[in-house]
């Protein structure tokens, strides 16, 4: 329930006697009665002058009045809405002075009776579309197309009357979508100051701009706006297009809701994350919608700001665009950061090893603060007072899997080299790349080969092969010999039949490899890097698109990142001139298939009698690495349920079973 403070009580009873001395007019009450009511609302309108001045800037309503520039009778207006709302006694006098008329809302006509106008002076209320009132959504009208303006019922927004309450919650309408921004206490800025110098500059001029602000999420693009008008003393109310509900009518009326929050506080509107907006297979259409909420009549006067990562197709906006590129901290404003989202007093067994640990990390301050918090969590799991090394990583770790999305998933390696069985050929290219993926800072920074090349600094190697070949199993142990968390990307979840969605998911994906210092794995890579085509329709060109946005993306990403494929033929020749190697899986000789068959029986499986491997490996010619470890497997199984060691006969019968699972006949 809403509670009024002393000012508002008096203006609403001052508007019910208002209502009730012109009601007593029609209904001719007695000189004497008339004379009583009259002087009771003048007493009214004395004591609600006294509070408001005694109350100054506090006053909600005076704020208000200045920032919509309301003359008296838009005041009154106002509060005989908010009685019609609230006031029992004012909705029956008002009904007995206008019929069942009010039960719609406040009209114009109304309005004429309860301030007793006559002739043109009605003509002063211009109660229509254009009132200010209604332009900031504080006024609200349903009625149907066609009815004359004097008639039109309007009905006052909630959140306009728990703001002149003296209530300070978000309209609920925005409570799921939007937040009022704050710079957090003891926030390191400095790394933002150029950036934040420039939204300054751009907020105080007032001008009608829109202020797109660009940088990688978790930068602090709503915190260096929060800053800017932190002296200023105005509030930012940003909202999370994200959020944004995907139903027309209720995405208008949430920005609308941001127009009037911001109208109220006196507040500046960000919408942010412009790049995450719903409504795929219609961004135009949204887009217009952007720019009709943000520009049409009624929209809060000066600059508002949209933040996104950019390269976001942006609405076509009337207003001038201004442009500001916020990056995220050098390496030692990380390490800074860092230390302060751990605590001190936590991280202090670890504050020597910090700027070594956190360096290959290039999370931005959203990040290190989620990332902060998830090893503290870990290490409060432990019962530890203090962190270590192992709860940072952790919480890197599980910022890094948060931020994929459920894009790709991470791969634990068990494996070792010593399992590893390939031809001395391919064994040879896979050490290369490795070794060349753990020099790159060597050759790149240390011998300053990154200045002269520019771009395309990245890794990424193209591993081609018949299934089972060992291509999947290799990356993870290249990820384990670089120290790098493997993650391999989920294709269902990235490709989509919206334009522009599976590069947006594609992007998501590189961005959060970059900032973990993840290895990416794109499994049966031909799905997504297939050759371009001849354009013969609209699918053709979208598809090449993606294709194109993929070597582009590739050729910048600067980490390491291995593509599998069985259908080498497949990818298109752009890419491969891109590939710091490209390494040929080939099925298992004898030799080696013997070597698989011995290699996959753990020493402590039980086993009886002897096992000829080199008969199996001769037998089974056309099986791979994972053909033979689904035997193995499948023989152990059939001899745990038999309640058996292991023998030579099982392993033959697991051997035909895969054998016609492969389609394939002795």
């Amino acid at each position: 329930m809403i509670r009024f403070d002393n000012y508002l009580t008096t203006a609403l009873r001052r508007v019910r006697l208002m209502a009730a001395v012109a009601l007593s007019e029609n209904d001719r009450l007695a000189p004497d009665d008339q004379a009583r009511l009259s002087q009771r609302a003048n007493d009214a309108l004395r004591e609600e002058r006294a509070l408001r001045e005694a109350a100054g800037a506090d006053c909600p309503l005076a704020r208000l009045s200045a920032r919509l520039a309301l003359r008296p009778v838009d005041e009154t207006l106002l509060l005989a809405a908010i009685a019609l709302e609230t006031d029992p006694l004012f909705a029956i006098t008002v009904s007995a002075l206008a019929g069942e008329e009010p039960r719609n809302g406040i009209t114009a006509k109304l309005m004429a009776q309860l301030l007793r106008f006559a002739g043109d002076e009605t003509l002063e209320l211009g109660l229509d579309g254009s009132h200010p009132l209604v332009d900031a959504g504080l006024l609200e009208s349903g009625a149907a197309p066609g009815l004359p303006e004097s008639l039109k019922p309007y009905r006052v927004a909630g959140r306009a009357i728990s703001f002149l309450a003296g209530m300070n919650d978000l309209d609920p309408q925005l409570r799921r979508c939007a937040e009022i921004v704050l710079v957090p206490e003891g926030a390191d800025l400095e790394y933002a100051r150029p950036a934040i110098d420039l939204i300054t500059r751009a907020l105080i001029s007032d001008e009608d701009a829109i202020l797109c602000i660009e940088g990688p999420d978790g930068v602090g693009r709503r915190t260096a706006v929060a800053a800017a008008m932190a002296a200023l003393g105005r509030p930012v109310v940003a909202i999370d297009a994200a959020r944004l509900s995907q139903d027309r009518v209720r995405f208008m009326s949430e920005l609308r809701a941001l127009r009037r929050e911001c109208w109220l506080r006196g507040g500046v509107p960000v919408v942010a994350r412009l790049d995450t907006l719903g409504r795929r297979d219609r961004p135009a259409e949204r887009n217009a919608d952007i720019a009709e909420a943000l520009e049409s009549r009624g929209a809060v006067r000066g600059p508002v700001v949209l933040t996104m990562t950019g390269g976001t197709e942006l609405p076509d906006f009337q207003r001038r665009l201004v442009r500001v590129r916020l990056d995220g901290p050098e390496t030692s404003a990380r390490a800074r950061i860092w230390l302060r989202a751990l605590a001190p007093s936590l991280a202090e067994g670890v504050a020597d090893e910090l700027p070594s640990v956190v360096q290959p990390y290039a999370l931005m301050p959203g990040g290190i603060g989620r990332a902060a918090a998830n090893a503290r969590l870990i290490a409060a799991s432990r019962g530890a007072s203090t962190l270590t090394v192992t709860d940072i990583r952790d919480g890197v770790s599980a910022e890094i899997q948060e931020r994929f999305s459920g894009l790709a998933q991470r791969v634990t390696v068990t494996q070792r080299w010593d399992d590893l069985v390939l031809p001395q050929d391919t064994l040879d290219d896979v050490k290369a790349f490795t070794s060349r993926a753990g020099n790159a800072s060597v050759v790149y920074d240390r011998w300053g080969f990154r200045d002269k090349l520019g771009k395309g600094l990245g890794l990424s190697a193209l591993f081609s092969g018949p299934p089972g070949t060992g291509k999947t199993m290799v990356a993870g142990l290249i990820a384990a010999t670089l120290g790098l968390e493997l993650y391999q990307v989920d294709l269902s979840q990235v490709v989509s039949k919206w334009v522009g969605e599976t590069e947006k998911q594609l992007g998501k994906i590189f961005d959060a490899a970059a900032m973990g210092q993840a290895m990416l794995l794109f499994d049966e890579a031909d799905a997504l890097f297939a050759k371009r085509t001849e354009v013969k329709s609209s699918n053709d060109r979208y598809a090449n698109l993606e294709v194109n946005y993929l070597l582009q993306r590739i050729e910048a990403y600067a980490g390491v990142a291995i593509l599998t494929t069985n259908l080498e033929a497949s990818v298109d020749p752009a890419f491969k001139r891109r590939l710091a190697a490209e390494v040929k899986f080939y099925p298992p000789e004898k030799e080696e298939r013997e070597k698989l068959w011995r290699a996959l029986i753990p020493s402590r499986a039980p086993i009886e009698g002897d096992l000829d491997f080199d008969d199996l490996a001769d037998r089974y010619k056309e099986m791979c690495g994972g053909h033979i470890r689904n035997a193995v497997l499948r023989a152990a199984f059939l001899a745990a349920a038999e309640t058996t060691s292991i023998t030579q006969g099982h392993l033959h019968r697991a051997a035909r079973s895969e054998y016609r699972a492969m389609g394939k006949v002795l």
